[in-house]
């Protein structure tokens, strides 16, 4: 075939393009991406760079090549004809200059040098040789504005010039030089395959309305435009973070050990043998124990208006008796006189006050009478509510009262209670007997299992006894906070209430036993108020504190449970919140689609604008151009950027 076939040829128009540029800019890179289709590796990007020129006689030698310079550009058939030449100054071009139709001026985006030439050297040179061809300005290696430059500088030869951040150059660089010559601006990225056609169809473009000018009789050359806008580039999307999450915190062993031998917030007082007397925490009780549990939830069946009322009362008591009686005795009061002393609960000068209070709740309906349990369940004698003071915190507070059996002995009934905190039997126990025992009354047979295997020298056999335990302690656990059952907290949100438990909270929280446990206003009541924080979001840190598992909820905004985690000091959870998987993108891009509609639209644009003086937080500025449209001068909107928000 002949290749001189397409000067021949009617109605096709042959442009020869001359490529410019500094050294080093991506010239050929650039050619040959349009002519044989090349793409690059990373590799090849980062190799030591050899000053190269494709050769022209490319078309007469490769029919490929030959065959990829016809395109048809604004229904007129091409042939385009690539002229490359050497980026060092002082070579003669005057030759590829010659007879041009169209040149190509490349800078690199990532040499400001580069820039500079085009005005001081390479557009005099142009206008010099060829004065009437039009010039097409072409900023090279886009994609260096985007990438890692540590990165890049460390895969570069050890003596190669690094590329500093402060060298890539803006987009509004380019524009303005190119505005001040007059001439039209694009960019390119070989590597990302980015802009080459632009540029070439459009440097094809300012050839032909040149040479319509010259031959206005062809009449297939009406139709060309001038060269078009250049539509944006879109960054490559960022790899994802690197998220390093800790190690999850233990899941409270240790801290229930601690609360039941320091029992902060305690609801419960067992009496043994009439003079001993252990205080302990229902919720710990019912989700490891199916007795306790039903124990405990008879006790909110027997109260006439429901286990609600006899919660509601509970609080407020406890919260009239917290704030009367949780004073410091070393503090004074305002007119420098000592307080008055804390109560003891053991000491018999507070005996009247407990009789006062106890009178006081029954008067009311929310204590009720004494519970004979004997005849419901072994080991039990009876059960009801009075006043206790807390020998932690010395507040005066309802307790649940369950005087056991004489047939219960302290030592492995507390044994039993640490079981029950913990899921864990020390093998070197010494009364396993008397802990068989109570476990054989109280029905706890998984512990009884566990004792018969250490005596039987299978302690082996206890693991899969005690995750099993765990399972079903998580199990009732997750049951108890998503009903509220023996809760002793309400956390009042911007949305809602979620019912709570103390005890749990204080082992798994170091921010809740904070403010539980110390002298905090919050310690002392049943409800407690958090501003700023939406029910879902507190609920999935619930779950979190409870089960040590964040909430696989997909309505659940990640960045708003990031910065309820932050405020409670929970690094673990923050790290499993920010791992979610696309951090609910999809969420957003559909709340944002409904904005955009809803603004552009021009459905009831008028009451969807902020009202003067807002404070307005968006993403992306420009989609409030209608909405904008719509305020009355003289009014203001101030527009931030949100933490964390592009």
């Amino acid at each position: 075939m002949d290749t001189d076939m397409d000067y021949e040829r009617p109605n096709v128009e042959t442009i020869k393009c001359v490529v410019v540029g500094d050294n080093a800019v991506g010239k050929t890179r650039l050619i040959c991406a349009r002519a044989c289709n090349t793409t690059l590796t990373q590799y090849q990007l980062l190799a030591t760079h050899v000053p190269t020129v494709w050769a022209i006689d490319q078309y007469r030698v490769c029919q490929e090549v030959l065959e990829r310079s016809r395109d048809v550009v604004d229904e007129v058939s091409v042939s385009l004809r690539l002229w490359d030449t050497f980026g060092d100054h002082h070579k003669d071009r005057r030759f590829a200059y010659g007879r041009s139709d169209v040149v190509v001026l490349c800078f690199s985006i990532a040499n400001p040098n580069s820039l500079n030439h085009v005005k001081t050297m390479w557009y005099q040179e142009i206008k010099h040789f060829c004065p009437r061809t039009p010039v097409v300005l072409v900023g090279c290696q886009l994609d260096l504005r985007y990438a890692d430059l540590e990165a890049v500088n460390r895969a570069r030869r050890p003596l190669a010039r690094p590329i500093k951040r402060g060298d890539i150059l803006p987009p509004e660089k380019g524009r303005e030089v190119a505005k001040e010559l007059g001439i039209p601006y694009y960019e390119t990225s070989v590597f990302d395959q980015f802009g080459i056609k632009d540029v070439f169809d459009n440097a094809i473009r300012a050839a032909l309305i040149s040479r319509r000018h010259l031959q206005f009789w062809k009449s297939h050359l009406k139709k060309v435009q001038k060269p078009l806008l250049q539509a944006p580039f879109l960054p490559p999307k960022a790899p994802p973070p690197v998220i390093k999450v800790p190690e999850c915190p233990s899941t409270g062993t240790n801290e229930a050990a601690c609360l039941l031998d320091n029992p902060l917030c305690a609801d419960v007082l067992f009496v043994l043998q009439d003079q001993e007397h252990i205080f302990a925490h229902r919720i710990y009780l019912a989700t490891s124990s199916s007795k306790f549990y039903d124990l405990f939830l008879m006790e909110c069946e027997e109260t006439p208006n429901g286990s609600e009322v006899a919660c509601e009362k509970e609080r407020q008591s406890r919260d009239t008796q917290g704030l009367a009686l949780s004073i410091d005795p070393d503090e004074e009061k305002e007119d420098g006189t000592p307080r008055t002393p804390q109560a003891d609960p053991w000491d018999p000068s507070s005996q009247d006050l407990f009789l006062q209070e106890t009178l006081k709740l029954e008067a009311e309906g929310s204590i009720p009478e004494t519970q004979a349990l004997a005849g419901w369940s072994k080991g039990f004698i009876s059960m009801h509510k009075e006043m206790q003071v807390n020998p932690i915190s010395k507040r005066v507070g309802p307790v649940t009262v369950v005087r056991m059996d004489a047939s219960v002995q302290p030592g492995p009934f507390r044994t039993l209670l640490q079981f029950l905190y913990t899921g864990q039997l020390d093998e070197k126990e010494k009364d396993l007997v008397g802990l068989a025992q109570i476990a054989e009354i109280l029905e706890m047979f998984d512990l009884r299992m566990m004792v018969e295997n250490i005596m039987n020298k299978e302690a082996f056999m206890n693991q899969e006894i005690t995750k099993a335990f765990h399972v079903r302690k998580a199990n009732r656990i997750k049951e108890c906070l998503s009903k509220g059952t023996f809760s002793d907290v309400t956390f009042k949100l911007d949305d809602g209430v979620i019912s709570a438990h103390k005890p749990l909270l204080i082992c798994s929280c170091q921010w809740m036993a904070a403010m539980f446990g110390g002298s905090f206003v919050e310690s002392a009541n049943s409800e407690v108020y958090l501003p700023n924080i939406n029910k879902m979001s507190m609920q999935a840190v619930l779950d979190y504190l409870y089960t040590k598992q964040l909430s696989p909820n997909l309505d659940l905004d990640p960045l708003e449970l990031i910065a309820l985690a932050n405020r409670f000091c929970l690094p673990h959870l923050v790290a499993l919140a920010a791992r979610r998987p696309g951090a609910d993108q999809g969420r957003y891009e559909r709340r944002g689609h409904r904005w955009r509609s809803a603004l552009l639209s021009g459905v009831g644009p008028v009451s969807q604008c902020p009202p003067a003086g807002r404070l307005v937080s968006t993403p992306h500025l420009h989609q409030l151009q209608q909405c904008l449209l719509q305020v009355p001068q003289g009014d203001q909107i101030k527009i931030c950027r949100q933490p964390g928000v592009l």
